[in-house]
């Protein structure tokens, strides 16, 4: 069986066990302890990160995005790439822009107002916000809300017809850390909210879902 090394609200862990679950893959969940020390962990994946996938063969694959596309080639059934080779490379885009770009603006506004206590983001004092921060952050995230609104715009998903690797990128930020932020749901965005209700829906998201989600804790 496959075992699967992550954390119950990273939403990079989300991810993969997203796609585990909408493509009905049985794995064995495993938290790592002490995972920047233990040199077994280290044999895993040499960077210490999670989440780490383990073949039943001992074999690792790590980075969450290609977590994914190993299981997409290794489980084929309920395809979350589209045929056409276009359509295949815009999923990829979007799921990799939102690694590399949304996720950093969506961390600099939230470490510009909170200070992280896992469970809890506690709110700071509005004489400790990071105004500058907040202010040139804020505006980024928005800019790439407008952007995944067009790419909605038409389509039941990012995939299209198909509830793609995109999507299960997306679940975390769009469901979890920006309405955690009351950043979501804004009017602006009716696709964005109609995706999330759908996809809220899915026994995949259910299935997957952090069962201890981060929480905003007053100081």
């Amino acid at each position: 069986m496959l075992k699967l090394y992550h954390f119950d609200r990273s939403p990079f862990g989300w991810k993969v066990r997203l796609v585990l679950e909408e493509k009905r893959v049985a794995y064995e969940p495993i938290v790592p302890q002490e995972k920047n020390t233990d040199p077994a962990f280290a044999r895993l994946n040499p960077f210490r990160m999670t989440p780490v996938l383990q073949l039943p063969d001992g074999r690792t694959v790590y980075e969450s995005t290609v977590i994914n596309e190993y299981l997409e080639e290794a489980y084929p059934t309920s395809p979350m790439l589209p045929r056409d080779p276009w359509e295949r490379a815009r999923v990829r885009m979007i799921e990799d822009t939102t690694d590399q770009y949304l996720y950093p603006a969506i961390r600099a506004v939230t470490l510009s107002r909170f200070e992280y206590a896992p469970p809890f983001l506690i709110r700071k004092k509005p004489e400790a916000v990071n105004r500058q921060q907040l202010d040139e952050a804020l505006p980024k995230v928005h800019e790439h809300l407008a952007r995944l609104e067009g790419e909605l715009t038409g389509r039941t998903w990012f995939g299209g017809e198909i509830f793609s690797l995109a999507d299960a990128g997306l679940a975390a930020p769009l469901t979890a850390a920006l309405p955690l932020l009351g950043i979501l749901p804004d009017p602006k965005y009716p696709a964005i909210a109609a995706w999330s209700g759908r996809i809220a829906e899915r026994p995949s998201y259910r299935a997957s879902a952090p069962k201890e989600p981060t929480r905003i804790k007053e100081s």
